[in-house]
């Protein structure tokens, strides 16, 4: 680099390299209180630059630094141990996390207003200490006398930076905000490097609380008009500050500090008015700065107006005698700055001096970007529809009509050329409003008609201005009937939130509030926001899923549309298994009141039996997800259920130490399997129909006569409760797995314990036996699976690699694969006869508790903590389909013809699940 003028330049551009990793920095005594070796290192934290400071003094202070700098580490070299991992960290990649600041530069004709800025620093700073002071201040004024720039000086000042040295982040409000889940989730992402999904505000607020703990965090909140508004932005962060800008003082918490932003001093004015204009007398541009009230908005309205006389080839002086004469014509008198009306009449006659700068044609197009929303970029090309469509103009005429606006004008509040955006001052498109009130829903609908589409989900992947805004302009050209159309109109929900995110669907809901049925469809969406926004497909899942209950004509239509949808593989609810808008005392949730501990399919995949912590079963009708009856009996949870072959009966296992046989078809209880003294958590049935097994906490397995409920043979061996059985094909072994660490093979005819397998580490959770009957694969909490021979009881082979405990096991039909599911969020796929690991299976967010393979052994499915079930392709790894919950799923089964899949949620609901799609 090159000592100069252009030094910070060249710093700045080192620092936004994407190839500058690490910055190292010498540390000295000058160094550490050098203010550009701070500045330096402030704009590497912003970069993301990773900054590795090195001793190269023996009396550095390091504990004299503010604390942010203190907080690295500083490697001495002396000692070789450093050395080497400072080599090393140099070597390897950089994870540092970029400090937030969301603050556009300032413009170019900023004016420094010392009074009100100085005002806000010893607020937010408590200068003996140079320590942040954790504030709410406001900035209030009215508009156009420029709070929002004022706001960005502050950030800019680097005693801010230093005090908030986590970081500076800046939401924009204005009158309208709409749904505020997208803002907050706007700072969630920019301070966690994540973009989460939330079901609503509430729980957004709470997660972007809990990311403001202990951080030193500036929040600028600009243009609040309600008190409401600013309520998420207000929780939490007790060592940060909050910097408000309003024009309504009842807006404000009233702990705020309220600083006024009023009239600039008459040297600010005068500075502001003369921008770019030389040799002005003095004595004339402080009476027209004193006619213009000192407002910054009119100043830099007349500045521009000089300017573009001076540029004329006018005198200066000459130039402002015109200035002067038109705002007279245009009835430009001394005014009231704290009376609205007054400030309007004064804004509209200084606008005047701007249009008359335009020719008839400009005056119509300038006037037409009335019809956009405030606080919003606009994009160049948009705007180009409009004026392509009322003017005829092509895009460099727009390109050069916009840096007129802006750089000649000042009648644009901000045009990026590189972003190629523009947006309005909130006052003067109030102006442009109330001048062609009439013609704004004929401009509204020329500006839609410029599309010239006949279906709007037709449109553009890129026009994501339209695509978030559509609903406005619709409403607003007097269409609300077709508003109504789209908005239960399944291909656009699915095509906007394809093209956008949630929350914007969810918004376009408020501008029909008053439509019933459009109530209940925001409604879902608010409940099922969480979910769509991690995963878009599963719209119609949980439209579905909510919605089915409800017989209104336009709720059925879009439902019907949404069982057609073919954009992926997805799983279909069959029933209305999930909360319904308006909450669930809307109607009565058919389904358990507790955990769902098993499920289980009659062979003849026409009944699903479930079982549950309730001490109840209920059967259903897998067709259409219907409960037939509830079989009640036990008094204690029930672990689990299974079907016998010829499935005329269903046996259960509970914790009030009994099993139970009951007839699928009446729910008649038929019989009480009694003699276990601990809780039975298992139960299996031999494939000849005749025997049930079940394992128990008291150490046993018993073998039943189904037939007369005898119990035949006590299995005794373990040590510790028995967790899982299962039965060889041929029904003459059972394989148990047991807290005791080992599995046991028994011999189903005369009870004999014929091997002891041992080998793992911890709980042995689950056991699984190829369909040959030649090895059976265990799991367990040690984190391992284990491969025996059923034959001689040897370990054949121990499968590695998960990270926490393995809670199921299932093989494929066969027999080449076991996929296990674990704690660690993971399945696996393992190659049963080499032990080979063939692939992860990644997509879930919590631990997986239940793991199902179809017949056809193609897929497996997995239940998970994340409230998710997901449909694996077993070959590639990959995610088919996905369906979400609303609380764990416990348990899964999927109905002999592959067609209908049944989900067990924590919270007592039975999911009926077809997979459906492309």
């Amino acid at each position: 680099m090159q000592v100069g003028e252009a030094w910070w330049q060249q710093i700045v551009a080192a620092l936004t390299n994407e190839h500058v990793k690490y910055m190292v920095l010498v540390a000295t005594p000058a160094a550490m209180c050098s203010d550009m070796v701070r500045r330096e290192w402030r704009r590497a934290r912003q970069e993301g630059v990773c900054v590795l400071p090195v001793i190269a003094s023996p009396d550095l202070d390091i504990k004299s630094l503010p604390h942010w700098m203190r907080a690295v580490h500083f490697t001495d070299p002396s000692i070789d141990e450093e050395w080497t991992r400072f080599i090393l960290t140099l070597k390897g990649p950089c994870w540092e996390k970029r400090v937030p600041f969301m603050v556009e530069d300032l413009p170019e004709d900023f004016v420094p207003r010392p009074n009100e800025f100085n005002e806000v620093v010893a607020s937010l700073i408590d200068e003996e200490h140079e320590d942040a002071i954790a504030i709410t201040v406001a900035l209030r004024g009215a508009g156009g006398y420029g709070k929002t720039t004022l706001a960005k000086a502050l950030c800019h000042d680097e005693r801010i930076q230093e005090a908030f040295y986590d970081g500076i982040l800046w939401v924009t409000l204005g009158e309208t905000p709409g749904d505020l889940t997208g803002r907050v989730k706007d700072l969630i992402e920019i301070l966690s490097g994540e973009r989460s999904g939330f079901a609503g505000l509430d729980a957004a607020t709470s997660h972007l609380k809990n990311l403001l703990a202990d951080r030193r965090i500036l929040i600028v909140i600009d243009d609040v008009w309600n008190k409401a508004h600013l309520k998420p932005f207000l929780q939490g962060g007790l060592l940060s500050a909050r910097l408000i800008t309003t024009r309504d003082n009842s807006s404000l918490p009233e702990s705020a500090a309220k600083i006024p932003v009023d009239a600039m001093q008459k040297d600010e004015a005068v500075e502001l008015l003369k921008r770019g204009v030389t040799s002005a007398d003095g004595e004339a541009l402080q009476r027209l700065a004193t006619e213009l009230g000192k407002w910054p908005l009119l100043l830099k309205l007349a500045n521009s107006a000089l300017r573009e006389h001076v540029s004329s080839g006018l005198s200066v002086d000459r130039a402002l005698n015109y200035v002067n004469e038109d705002l007279s014509e245009l009835g430009m008198t001394a005014f009231d700055a704290d009376d609205p009306r007054a400030r309007d009449q004064a804004a509209a006659a200084t606008l005047g001096l701007s249009l008359k700068q335009l020719n008839e044609n400009e005056r119509a197009r300038y006037g037409e970007l009335a019809i956009f929303p405030e606080d919003v970029d606009i994009p160049v090309c948009t705007i180009g529809k409009l004026w392509g469509t009322t003017g005829g103009l092509k895009p460099v005429h727009i390109r050069r009509l916009c840096s007129k606006l802006y750089n000649h004008l000042s009648l644009l509040q901000s045009y990026d050329a590189t972003n190629q955006t523009i947006r309005l001052y909130e006052v003067v498109r109030k102006y442009l409003i109330a001048k062609q009130e009439k013609k704004l829903p004929s401009i509204h609908e020329q500006f839609l008609d410029a599309y010239g589409l006949g279906r709007w989900i037709d449109l553009p992947v890129n026009e994501s201005y339209i695509w978030d805004r559509l609903a406005y302009h619709i409403v607003e050209a007097g269409r609300k009937k077709e508003l109504q159309r789209l908005l239960l109109d399944f291909e656009w929900l699915q095509a906007k939130l394809a093209a956008t995110e949630v929350n914007s669907l969810i918004s376009d809901y408020d501008y029909l509030s008053d439509d019933s049925d459009l109530r209940l469809v925001q409604g879902t969406m608010r409940l099922s926001a969480h979910v769509l926004a991690q995963d878009k497909t599963q719209l119609a899942g949980q439209l579905l899923g909510r919605l089915q209950s409800f017989r209104e004509t336009g709720i059925k239509s879009m439902l019907e549309q949404a069982r057609g949808w073919d954009g992926s593989l997805w799983l279909c609810p069959l029933t209305a298994s999930l909360t319904p808008p308006s909450g669930p005392l809307i109607r009565t949730l058919e389904g358990h009141t507790e955990w769902i501990s098993s499920v289980a399919i009659t062979p003849d995949g026409r009944y699903v039996v479930s079982a549950s912590y309730d001490s109840t079963l209920k059967v259903w009708d897998i067709k259409n997800g219907e409960e037939l009856r509830t079989l009640r009996g036990h008094t204690g949870p029930v672990r689990a259920v299974v079907v016998t072959p010829n499935g005329r009966c269903t046996i259960s296992a509970s914790d009030d130490m009994t099993l139970k046989v009951w007839n699928v078809e009446s729910g008649e209880e038929l019989r009480t399997l009694r003699g276990h003294t601990g809780p039975v958590r298992a139960v299996v049935v031999t494939l000849d129909g005749r025997c049930t097994i079940s394992a128990s906490d008291d150490r046993t397995l018993k073998v039943w006569d189904i037939e007369s409920g005898k119990e035949l043979l006590t299995l005794e061996g373990h040590t510790d409760k028995v967790n899982a059985v299962t039965v060889t094909p041929d029904s003459r072994y059972a394989i148990s797995a047991s807290d005791d660490r080992t599995l046991g093979i028994w011999d189903i005819k005369n009870g004999e314990k014929l091997r002891t397998l041992e080998g793992h580490a911890n709980w042995v959770n689950a056991v699984a036996a190829t369909p040959d009957g030649r090895y059976a694969i265990s799991a367990s909490d040690d984190k391992m699976l284990k491969v025996w021979d059923i034959k001689n009881g040897k370990e054949l082979r121990t499968l590695k690699n998960h990270t926490n405990e393995v809670n199921a096991v299932a093989v494929t039909p066969d027999g080449r694969y076991a996929i296990s599911a674990s704690g660690d969020r993971n399945l696996k796929v393992w190659d049963v006869e080499s032990g080979e690991e063939l692939r992860t299976l990644r997509g879930h967010t919590g631990p997986v508790r239940a793991v199902v393979v179809t017949l056809d052994g193609r897929c497996t499915l997995s239940a998970s903590d994340d409230m998710t079930l997901k449909v694996w392709d077993v070959e590639s790894g990959e995610i088919i389909a996905s369906f979400s919950g609303e609380a764990y799923l416990s348990a899964c089964a999927i109905s002999p013809n592959g067609v209908t899949i049944v989900a067990g949620e924590a919270s007592g609901r039975v999911h009926f699940l077809q997979l459906m799609g492309a």
